[in-house]
């Protein structure tokens, strides 16, 4: 069978070589794509499951391993439970107003990595009032943060929209006022590299983002999937394919040149056995408390990049990737601080039918590495099922790999 061969430049451009060629790659750290990632949570949402604090929302964030959080409660109890959770090296984004975001900040403490302004304010109010209701209150959070001594250094995040096709042009230039900008791009039941909400692709998806932030990086503040599968307009998928989908989103993201994205949400927020309403099944924890596979997915995944915070210069490394004709291959390329470099290979493929609500079973193909220099050991992992090697090779330059539906990182030293 004739072969394409895929290599990543700099993480983002994809171009086809000879078997013969090596190109010099050179990785993000690891560290930066872990901090990429991110959850939701509702501390303060009293009716639902985030009440059980102790039992489950603070034992199962620590669980999962993840380092940022975006949540738009504020109390006195809310407050105290970020700074328990603070000191589990885990950081707030925080979404409040402008009159009282100094206020809330300097309540909080360090803990607070950010703010963002009003959420999705095109779906608060009435078409032709929310766009300057939305202007000021970005403005006058950018200046009220910025005049305060103690409040001064601490990131602001733009307006998220919920219509990101239309609305972005209507809301214009709000760059002046923000560190990062915001985006919800949702893929709706779709492999996340082939849409990102609203009909849009990638590429249109973060070119309408930048009418509001222009060249600031972005952030994904909200994304993922829910599992009502029944679901017109906003479709779900199942439990076994949300996970599939859970672990590939923040590499397709991170490889865009996303620098996080908050998955929402992290617990199912009330018991609906009968599947009446989406919002309570976007959790990676069910109702009950107990694991859906993308929490599994994620913190294998969190575990096996996990990597302390430590100045130190990248290595390149000279590889190239061969895989079947007709075959996409995303490729995300990382560095540890100890030198072993990180591969992610996952394929841009449909692993559940929008139509049949079904899964779809995906045969694996055969993805082969070739590597410049013979290396000590190259080991292959699935964080979909285990945070295990499946298969370690030793003194090697040339590895095959069973590529499925599940992303593969590979490890190599």
């Amino acid at each position: 069978m004739k072969r394409i061969i895929v290599i990543c430049i700099a993480l983002y451009a994809c171009i086809s070589i000879s078997a013969q060629e090596f190109t010099t790659k050179m990785p993000a750290k690891a560290y930066d794509f872990i901090n990429s990632i991110g959850v939701n949570t509702h501390f303060g949402y009293y009716d639902t499951n985030y009440k059980l604090y102790e039992e489950r929302l603070r034992p199962r964030l620590i669980e999962l391993g993840v380092k940022h959080i975006r949540d738009g409660t504020y109390d006195l109890k809310v407050v105290e439970k970020y700074k328990d959770i603070g000191n589990q090296g885990i950081r707030l984004l925080l979404i409040t107003d402008a009159k009282t975001a100094v206020e809330k900040a300097k309540a909080i403490g360090p803990m607070l990595w950010g703010i963002e302004g009003v959420n999705e304010p095109d779906i608060r109010k009435k078409p032709g009032e929310w766009e300057e209701y939305a202007r000021n209150e970005q403005q006058t959070l950018f200046s009220n943060l910025r005049a305060d001594k103690e409040t001064e250094h601490i990131a602001i995040v733009g307006i998220s929209l919920a219509n990101i096709k239309d609305n972005p042009a209507r809301l214009g230039d709000l760059s002046k006022w923000m560190n990062y900008g915001g985006m919800h791009p949702y893929p709706a039941g779709q492999h996340p590299a082939m849409h990102w909400g609203w009909g849009l692709s990638m590429e249109q998806a973060i070119s309408t983002a930048r009418l509001v932030s222009k060249d600031h990086p972005l952030i994904a503040t909200e994304g993922g999937y829910h599992n009502k599968i029944d679901n017109p307009g906003h479709p779900g998928v199942s439990e076994e394919a949300a996970a599939i989908y859970h672990v590939h989103l923040p590499f397709v993201y991170f490889n865009q040149g996303l620098i996080r994205t908050y998955k929402y949400e992290f617990l199912d927020l009330k018991p609906d056995a009968e599947m009446t309403d989406m919002e309570c099944h976007f959790g990676l924890i069910r109702s009950d408390g107990s694991a859906k596979p993308s929490f599994d997915a994620l913190k294998n995944l969190l575990s096996l990049l996990s990597d302390e915070e430590r100045t130190f210069t990248v290595q390149p490394l000279l590889y190239s990737i061969s895989a079947p004709e007709g075959e996409t291959i995303h490729q995300t390329l990382l560095q540890k601080s100890d030198g072993s470099w990180w591969l992610a290979l996952l394929r841009t493929i449909s692993v559940f039918d929008l139509k049949t609500k079904k899964d779809i079973e995906v045969a694996p193909v055969n993805i082969q590495l070739h590597l410049k220099e013979k290396a000590k050991t190259v080991s292959l992992y699935m964080p979909n099922r285990s945070a295990k090697a499946f298969s370690t090779k030793k003194r090697v330059k040339k590895v095959e790999i069973p590529l499925g539906a599940e992303l593969i990182l590979i490890e190599i030293k």
